[in-house]
């Protein structure tokens, strides 16, 4: 209907009338009936809401009042998944603590234990709750200090508390009429509202949730007849009595009788209440859901929420069920969204548990999940897909009362349905009240038993002992999910609240009842030990790691002795107590031993799993402590007989008359598993206490022994069972302790490594525990470099010296409490000591017993003697099979027994063995040559404390360690190993053969002779890699004399082409050693095949030398006409180019005279490695055999866009640069002895020559490689056909390829410069060899032009013009005081003979200097003409200089700049510093002379001058040298050449005189020094062509662009075009970006890109790729230097191997260039 008609009330109106109590009644009634009642079009009520709520004012300005008035203790702000949230582990009370990201910058939480995380179900913040987090963590606007408000203006508020309850009802309304549908609007706008008062601040929040929970006034809603029929209330009914009911379990309700039901309550009382109904029926929807969470700041709102909450919450879990058939649900997450609010409040909890039932919902829901409503109704059908529980597959019967267990495949299990309510169960158990009263409410405590029963001995596994499994099934996972994230959780929340002043008492009842729940299980399995199948495995047993780690704390923490809880008088109890964990540790070690192969790689997933040192307290330990314990109470011989038949052993050792089905490396490998096991079982000390510093310290060490650790690494192999551990920085202050930690490096290669932590090596003395490292380790390897590194230290330290093997350092066992020490009864066993004897045997008699299997044996026998009882014998238990030989229990009488092994027909006797003449016969087997020499003293006079005893030895200290305690501690044993020894010593003299032949050495023997030469083969190989390394110590001595150095120092390099020591200064090019390159392929060399041959290379666009800066001072901005002080090389370098056209008059001339091509070349360089034409090509065809890429000839050297990979070193190529040396040459001519240097050279410049390539395929190679070049390097430049131009036509394309010659060469020379000025002794490793002496002569070999006039213009030598040359001589050119130097410089050299000498090259540099010095004197008298400093040698020139210069800018005002700092003879010199620079690195690099230019350190002018032999005057200034009869008329030429060309262009004169501003080399944007802010300032990017928010950024480091890896279908093309642009821009030769949400750098290039690593590590150097760990991190330096070292010189390939193209990615991946 028109509003318009029916308000008569204006909203100026309506709040004076409110604010004087002088309303109109009938208005009102009349505006809210017309308005509102009988109003149901839903725009028009959001417009007179949005008009009347806010009064006199507009809603925007009433929201932006309201807020200031905002007093709400907590913040409360909600938000959705995927959303950045904070967690301090600090500051957390509860572990579902979060806060958002404003109040935790607004807080202090430096130096606490936080992270940064994206929530997965969405969330609020909890700062200001004094429940959920401590003070201290709060921030500045939020708990008890806040900054307090005052009252709200009773005008402000007026309005909007007079509309906002039928602002409910409306939406009730709404809600009941979108049950027509079938589906509530989620969106509504009616919502909106509503979620924008709310945002408002508790002012108006108030107001709102006092209508949602007014009784009365709900029920005049729905009691009024005439709001019945206007309000649809039929429709509530109709829901009401259709919702699903849900009943409480029985016996939980101390009301319930055993016969009767109860609902859980339902009934609707407030608004509240029936939003919450239409909330629950519509499946949760966010945003209402965000409505009624933003509303939590109200205390007294929130305890009725919850309360409603708990009503509904049946109705939620039936509810998951039945989503659980759809393909995906939302449920779930926001149910725990809910939840998390709620229960992580103590309070909120405590009056939840009190008044609302909480125990006893949560428990219900769970269990009818799992059970039908009625406990007595089993699944009568196994396969039925309805029934989540199946008959147990290790029950004996099945009857009614066998026992049932979850099927892990069933859907509710797949799809973790159940997680919501389990979640929430786990997170009221935080709540200490809460889990204490569950665990003495016997009806709590014995539902969640049988509730744990459900899912004993789940996911069974039979052994395959047929063919391999075809199809390997995937429930395991959800298996160990169950019962690590419910299970394990729990216990560890329940026995986390157990403090010393708790009751022991109530402690012992509880882990009776546990024990009782195993036995339950038992029966309804029909147990029977004998019956049961060995090969049936589950990893799986809740109950009994229950009853261990109860019993674990009860005895450590509350000295209960165990016998008041166990039946320590029924040994067949305790028996079958034990029976299910010793059959799944001996199932592990099955696994490890390869018994289960058939089965496939998931159990041995199972295997690794249940042993990971993450998960060890909650399953192995668990297991291996309730052996430890129950080993206490049984016989000796019973439990060492028992546990020998479940490892497979027993029948084999023993000889019994049951058949093992073990091959016989699996029984040896069970043989290792066993004796293992029983070490643990004896010394190992298992982690079940909470936290303890102790364990944590082992753990570490443990950890550490095996290899250097991340800090990550460190945290997740150190087991943290409980979610109630508030903080880890007890592992930091350990790791201080016991490690030392290794700062972000960067290795061989340039590799980046993060930071790790090494164990201190005096702690293998001290600590190292080889029987821990082996408890927390699924590989042998991983032991065995454990071992290695004790044996590393134990050699470098000297503190053992053997030429044989170290054995484990196994230490002497000590007990956390006294009561486990009675675990060593179990080594006073006959048959243990009998187990000993024979493995003792069986390592002298089968060569395939190991060393292992002797040092474990060797310790439990060390063990059993430290703990032999020297008292009367015990005899064994006669009833037990006759299996031992031993007859006693005392190991000192057995192991002086001997026993019966087999008779010998050839002596007619029986053989016997003893232990102690096993253990000489070994002794004996290993050390045969000194045998007698070393037992002489083998039994000490004097008694020692066998806990001083050393634990570092090899076999021989550890063996007789045995005879001297046994010694020490009987004086029969004294007796009989005396005895055995001197029979030995006449039995060996008897036998002793004269000579000792291979075959019948001993395999020990045999063993050492194998090390023995093994280790001479690797010292020779060590040898050999000194030598190596030694070879290149020259690239080092280099590298610290200023080269740029490389991976690759090869024979074939360039550097080694010449001899770097003691050459003579006039040595040439090619009168060098000569190399003779080799085909990586054919393994030919140059001279052995007729195929051209050339380096592989790489050569791509760089546009790297024009991103260099300057920073300009006001002078040179005003005289450049350029506003910003920051300008490129290339602004700069075009800026004079179009002056020099000015003057010169065409743009060839200006190209000529400054050839700035360099800026946009081709950077070019090579691994190195050379190939074959020939070769190339059959390797191309064979990558691509069909792809016409593949066709390389000689014409054609490599076609376009054609990438390959080095045979050899796997480097990224594109290119082959052909190879030649003097042999390849038909004219090259050295005959210039008679003549002076400057002789020489005018003579070949008068006559020039070039050499010509003996062999055509040499010619078309050298023309197919330049014309690629070429090809890949487009020219800018047009010429302008209107402008004449003394040039011959045939000559243009010829001045373009000079052109191209000299800038591609000043190209390579700028990169190398750049990486000089740059780089640290770091980068050195990162960066290819150069390769411009080959380069050079490539280009000019193929040089067009001899510029014979500039030869003349510079020396003043006559040297008549040739068509060689560029120009007519009567074009005139710009003066050659205008011109760029270096530009010169290369001209001559492409002019000179190709094998000019050093000396020639140092003349040739002078002649060219000589411009250098009256360039800088024309800009000294230009700029500074009021300097009057003494120049000695210059003066002359300097006066000569203000002649023709001084009057020509006297009126233009480009002087007065500041006075010159220093010298005037440094600032002259420094003028030329960047041409010295570029000279030096030619002749570096063409005759491998000594640079005395440090890479990373600056250079002076001086130096450099004296390294190219300029003419210096005796305060070091270079002054001119010259080489012809009359310098001064030459120099008057060149001034008044430039005097003319002033006259007529004085603005541009003036703009290329000035001094070259300084120009820097390029560099990355400005990085912060915390990740945290580049993340919050660039984790969204907003499309300016969709509007729409992305956070998958990339942040360019080049130029600071935004750009995305993804993009919505709208805007792609445009995305798309924006993206190309930049990297046209950023891309040559790569673009470098940070992708925001990884940190991880991107490389960005035309058609690939790759990731590189991060740049931002943690306080321990890590990475932290996706932001998991949430830790702030910090810029590191070094990688920045890293990376942008490999960005200047292109060599990313260096450290990344996979590139990816953009034209196969996936959707998570860039969608670009599609």
């Amino acid at each position: 209907m028109d509003t318009s008609d029916s308000i008569n009330l204006t909203p100026e109106q309506l709040e004076v009338g409110l604010i004087n109590d002088t309303i109109d009644q009938s208005a009102l009634n009349k505006l809210l009936t017309n308005n509102i009642h009988e109003n149901e079009n839903i725009d028009a009520l959001v417009q007179f809401f949005q008009h009347y709520i806010p009064g006199n004012r507009t809603m925007n300005e009433f929201i932006e009042r309201i807020r200031h008035y905002n007093s709400a203790q907590i913040c409360g702000l909600v938000w959705n998944a995927n959303v950045i949230a904070y967690r301090c582990k600090t500051c957390s009370i509860s572990p579902c603590m979060s806060i958002c990201a404003q109040c935790f910058q607004n807080g202090n939480h430096e130096g606490h234990n936080f992270n940064m995380f994206k929530s997965q179900a969405g969330g609020a913040c909890d700062c200001g709750d004094a429940s959920v987090m401590h003070a201290f963590g709060f921030c500045c606007f939020h708990g008890e200090n806040r900054p307090k408000t005052q009252m709200v203006p009773r005008e402000l508020i007026c309005c909007a508390e007079l509309f906002v309850p039928y602002l409910l009802k409306v939406f009730i309304r709404a809600l009941r009429m979108s049950a027509i549908s079938g589906d509530i609007v989620t969106d509504e706008k009616l919502l909106e509202i509503l979620n924008q008062l709310s945002n408002g601040g508790s002012a108006i929040q108030m107001y709102i949730t006092h209508a949602l929970t007014d009784k009365k006034l709900y029920e005049e809603f729905i009691t009024d007849p005439s709001m019945v029929k206007l309000y649809q209330y039929e429709y509530l009914t109709a829901e009401t009595a259709a919702l699903p009911v849900t009943y409480f379990v029985d016996s939980l309700i101390n009301d319930s009788t055993a016969h009767s039901l109860i609902p859980f309550d339902t009934s609707i009382r407030t608004m509240l209440d029936e939003i919450m109904m239409w909330c629950v029926t519509a499946g949760l929807p966010e945003a209402l859901i965000r409505f009624l969470l933003s509303l939590l700041p109200d205390f007294n709102f929130k305890l009725l929420f919850t309360e409603t909450f708990l009503r509904f919450y049946g109705v939620i879990a039936q509810s998951l069920i039945g989503e659980s058939l759809a393909e995906t649900s939302e449920i779930p997450s926001r149910l725990v969204h809910i939840s998390v609010q709620l229960f992580s409040s103590n309070i909120i909890a405590e009056y939840a548990m009190e008044k609302c039932h909480l125990i006893e919902v949560i428990l219900s829901c769970i269990w009818h999940m799992f059970v039908p409503s009625v406990d007595h109704d089993k699944p009568d059908d196994d396969d039925d897909d309805e029934n989540i529980l199946k008959t147990h597959p290790l029950a004996l019967t099945n009857d009614a009362n066998t026992g049932m267990v979850v099927d892990v495949e069933h859907r509710l299990i797949v799809k973790n349905v159940y997680w919501p309510l389990l979640s929430d169960f786990v997170n009221i158990l935080s709540q200490e009240k809460i889990a204490f009263t569950i665990l003495e409410n016997k009806r709590y405590l014995i539902l969640w038993l049988r509730f744990l029963t459900l899912f004993q001995g789940m996911n069974v596994n039979e052994r395959v002992l047929t063919q391999h499994v075809e199809y390997e099934p995937q429930a395991y996972m959800y298996a160990f999910t169950i019962e690590l994230e419910i299970s394990a959780a729990a216990m560890w929340c329940f026995v986390g609240h157990l403090k010393p002043n708790y009751s022991s008492e109530k402690l012992i009842c509880i882990i009776k009842q546990i024990i009782d729940s195993i036995n339950d299980w038992l029966r309804s399995l029909s147990f029977d030990s004998k019956l049961m199948d060995d090969w049936k495995l589950t990893f799986h047993l809740p109950l009994h790691r229950y009853l261990s780690v109860f019993t674990y704390n009860a005895i450590h923490q509350f000295n209960i002795d165990p016998s008041s809880f166990l039946p320590v008088n029924d040994q067949n109890t305790l028996l079958n107590l034990m029976f299910c964990p010793l059959r799944t540790i001996c199932g592990y070690y099955e696994v490890l031993s390869s018994i289960w192969l058939r089965n496939g790689e998931q159990v041995t997933v199972q295997a690794k799993t249940y042993a990971k040192s993450a998960f060890s307290s909650s399953m192995h330990d668990a297991d291996l402590f309730l052996l430890q314990l129950i080993s206490c109470y049984v016989e000796p011989n019973l439990f060492i007989e028992t546990f020998l038949k479940r490892f497979h052993v027993y029948s084999w050792l023993f000889h019994s008359k049951t058949a093992s089905n073990l091959d016989s490396s699996q029984q040896i490998s069970m043989l290792e598993s066993a004796l293992i096991a029983l070490c643990a079982i004896i010394g190992f000390q298992p982690n079940l206490a909470v936290r303890e510093a102790k364990h944590i310290r082992s753990e570490i060490v443990t950890t550490l022994a095996v290899a250097d650790r991340l800090y990550s690494e460190v945290e997740e192999n150190v087991p943290d069972p409980s979610p109630l551990s508030a903080n880890r920085r007890d592992i930091e202050v350990i790791l201080q302790q016991v490690s030392d930690f290794q700062t972000p490096s960067v290795e061989l290669m340039g590799h980046l490594q993060q930071g790790k932590y090494t164990i201190k090596d005096t702690l293998f003395k001290t600590e190292y525990d080889p029987l821990h490292v082996l408890m927390r380790c699924t590989k042998r390897s991983q032991f065995q470099n454990s071992l290695e590194r004790f044996t590393n230290y134990v050699k470098r330290e000297g503190l053992f010296k053997s030429d044989y093997s170290i054995w484990p350092p196994f230490r002497i066992p000590s007990y956390d409490h006294q009561q486990m020490s009675n675990v060593q009864n179990s080594l006073r066993s006959g048959v243990l000591h009998h187990f000993l004897f024979l493995c003792l045997h069986a390592y002298l008699n089968d060569k395939s017993i190991t060393e292992n299997i002797l040092y474990f044996t060797i310790y439990l026998l060390e063990l059993s003697i430290i703990n032999g009882d020297n008292r009367s014998p015990m005899a064994v238990d006669e009833n037990s099979e006759d299996i031992a030989a031993f007859k006693t229990n005392n190991i000192f009488t057995n192991i002086c027994t001997r026993v019966f092994i087999s008779f010998n027909p050839l002596k007619n006797e029986q053989e016997t063995e003893s232990i102690i003449t096993l253990l000489l016969k070994i002794l004996h087997k290993q050390r045969s040559n000194d045998f007698f020499d070393l037992i002489t003293n083998i039994c000490p006079q004097k008694a020692t404390n066998p806990k001083d005893t050393s634990r570092i030895g090899d076999r021989f200290h550890f063996i007789t360690n045995i005879f001297s305690l046994s010694s020490q501690m009987n004086e029969q044993c004294r007796t009989t190993i005396t005895q055995e020894i001197e029979k030995f010593k006449t039995q060996f003299h008897q036998q002793q053969p004269t000579t000792t032949k291979s075959a019948d050495l001993t395999a020990e023997q045999k063993r050492q002779r194998a090390k023995n030469r093994q280790l001479k083969l690797l010292a020779e190989i060590a040898e050999s890699q000194k030598k190596f390394i030694s070879q290149q110590n020259s690239d080092e001595n280099v590298m610290k004399a200023g080269a740029s150095p490389s991976l690759f120092n090869e024979h074939f390099s360039s550097e080694q082409a010449a001899s770097t020591g003691g050459a003579a200064s006039s040595m040439s090019i090619h009168t060098q050693n000569l190399i003779e390159y080799e085909c990586c392929i054919c393994r030919l060399t140059k001279t052995d095949s007729h195929s051209p041959i050339g380096l592989i290379g790489t050569s791509c666009l760089s546009l790297l030398p024009s991103l260099e800066f300057a920073h300009l001072d006001e002078h040179e901005q005003k005289i450049l006409s350029y506003s910003s002080n920051k300008m490129s090389l290339e602004t700069y370098l075009s800026i004079t180019k179009q002056n020099l056209t000015l003057i010169s008059g065409h743009p060839y001339i200006a190209n000529y005279c400054q050839n700035d091509h360099h800026l946009r070349s081709l950077l070019i360089q090579s691994c190195g490695h050379s190939i074959h034409v020939d070769c190339l090509s059959s390797y191309l065809k064979a990558l691509h055999p069909n792809q016409e890429a593949a066709e390389v000839s000689i014409n054609n050297l490599l076609p376009s866009n054609t990438n390959f990979r080095c045979p050899l070193c796997r480097q990224t190529a594109n290119a082959l640069i052909p190879l030649f040396d003097v042999n390849d040459y038909l004219n090259i001519e050295d005959n210039k002895q008679n003549l002076s240097l400057i002789e020489r050279l005018h003579q070949a410049m008068m006559n020039p020559s070039r050499p010509k390539l003996k062999r055509s395929s040499d010619d078309s190679c050298l023309l197919a490689f330049l014309s690629g070049l070429a090809a890949k390097c487009a020219l800018t430049e047009q010429l302008s056909p209107n402008i004449p131009i003394l040039i011959p036509n045939h000559q243009s394309m010829k001045q373009r390829a000079a052109e191209f010659d000299c800038g591609t060469l000043r190209a390579q020379l700028v990169h190398e410069q750049l990486f000089y000025e740059s780089a640290n002794r770091i980068d050195q490793k990162n960066v290819r060899k150069s390769f411009y002496k080959i380069l050079h002569e490539l280009h000019h070999l193929g040089y067009p032009f001899y510029h014979q006039h500039l030869w003349q213009e510079l020396t003043g030598l006559q040297c008549p013009s040739t068509m060689t040359d560029v120009f007519d001589p009567h074009q005139p050119l710009a003066p050659v005081l205008l011109r760029d130097s270096i530009t010169m410089l290369l001209q001559l050299l492409m002019s000179a003979p190709i094998n000019i000498t050093s000396d020639e090259f140092d003349t040739i540099v002078q002649i060219v200097f000589n411009i250098e010095v009256f360039k800088n004197l024309i800009t000294l008298v230009v700029e500074r003409p009021q300097e009057k400093r003494d120049l000695k040698d210059l003066n002359s020139y300097l006066d000569l200089t203000k002649k023709y210069i001084q009057d020509i800018f006297i009126n233009d005002q480009i002087m007065n700049r500041n006075p010159i700092d220093g010298p005037i003879e440094t600032y002259l010199m420094n003028n030329s510093l960047e041409f010295l620079k570029i000279t030096a690195l030619i002749k570096y690099r063409l005759y491998s002379k000594e640079m005395p230019w440090i890479t990373g350190e600056p250079t002076s002018s001086l130096v450099l001058a004296k390294f190219l032999n300029l003419k210096l005057d005796l305060n070091g200034l270079a002054i001119p040298k010259w080489f012809c009869n009359e310098p001064g008329a030459l120099v008057t030429h060149w001034l008044q050449e430039f005097q003319r060309a002033a006259q007529h262009h004085r603005s541009a004169m003036k703009i290329l005189c000035i001094r070259r501003p300084h120009f820097y080399s390029p560099v990355f944007i400005d990085l912060p020094p915390k990740y945290d802010d580049i993340f919050h300032m660039h984790n969204e990017y907003h499309c300016e062509y969709c509007k729409k928010a992305s956070s998958n950024t990339l942040l360019c480091l080049i130029c600071g662009e935004l750009h995305l890896k993804r993009w919505h279908s709208l805007c792609c093309t445009y995305q798309r075009q924006r993206y190309n642009q930049h990297l046209s821009k950023c891309g040559h030769p790569a673009a470098v970006m940070l992708d925001v949400q990884t940190t991880l750098i991107t490389i960005c290039l035309s058609d690939t890109y790759a990731y590189w690593h991060s740049l931002y590590l943690d306080q321990h150097g890590e990475e932290d790729p996706k932001l998991k760990r949430g830790k702030t991190l910090y810029l590191n330096t070094n990688r920045l230097g890293v990376l942008r070292t490999l960005w200047l010189t292109a060599t990313f390939d260096y450290q990344i191997q996979n590139w990816l193209s953009y034209n196969s990615l996936m959707l998570s991946h860039f969608d670009v260039l599609l």
